[in-house]
């Protein structure tokens, strides 16, 4: 190899350029080769099978998005740490903060404002296999426990399918809770 090297580098420069493109052009028609037998290939294969079909959107609203984590009552007003957690392959549309209600028995509660976990307005959107993290806060209440509701959430492929997510909240077991992510 290492004569063959020497040869090589030994030649006239147009000799060595001669070589050069001569065997570009045989790598070339090799790969041209190669790429034309694999389309045939794809082409021979292909059936005109649709593609496989997605899950029902009836399933991806079975599934529970939203989560709690802490709340915390802090001079007249509750804190309440929560999570939107996207499973699906589709895009979760968040609700606003009119959609979103604590009912306690006092009544009924919508948030002074919806964050995420660094205090800027909370993304009105969760994308596909994400999670996201917020705070709301609410005036204080006295109740122990309390329903807090999001309506109006729907996914992008089924806009027209809106649902609401309802959880249960034990307010004095999640104020002693300290695990809080950002």
């Amino acid at each position: 190899m290492r004569r063959l090297l020497e040869r090589l580098q030994n030649q006239p420069y147009e000799t060595r350029v001669k070589i050069l493109w001569i065997t570009t052009v045989v790598i070339a028609i090799g790969l041209l080769i190669i790429w034309t037998v694999n389309l045939k290939s794809t082409i021979k294969n292909s059936d005109g099978q649709s593609a496989p079909p997605q899950e029902p959107a009836s399933s991806e609203l079975t599934n529970q998005f939203l989560g709690v984590e802490r709340v915390e009552r802090i001079a007249g007003s509750l804190k309440i740490y929560f999570t939107l957690k996207n499973e699906t392959n589709d895009i979760l549309n968040v609700s606003k903060t009119d959609d979103i209600s604590l009912t306690v028995d006092e009544g009924s509660l919508h948030p002074g404002s919806l964050l995420d976990r660094q205090g800027q307005p909370l993304a009105q959107k969760v994308l596909s296999h994400t999670q996201i993290f917020g705070i709301m806060n609410f005036k204080a209440t006295n109740d122990k426990t309390g329903v807090l509701s999001f309506d109006n959430l729907f996914l992008e492929k089924n806009p027209d399918k809106i649902f609401r997510q309802e959880l249960d909240l034990d307010f004095d077991k999640l104020n002693q809770s300290p695990n809080v992510r950002n």
